[in-house]
């Protein structure tokens, strides 16, 4: 396992990436919350 290619994920993309993933988790969340608790009868 030679770390020659690059292949090896660096922490902050590793952060970076669950980052974003969660805060899109979250945005989805209150999305969908706001809308049932709102237009619900819309969808």
């Amino acid at each position: 396992m030679a770390d020659t290619t690059g292949k090896r994920i660096p922490l902050w993309v590793y952060i970076g990436t669950v980052s974003w993933y969660l805060l899109w988790i979250g945005l989805v969340g209150v999305f969908f919350c706001g809308s049932y608790s709102g237009l619900g009868s819309s969808l």
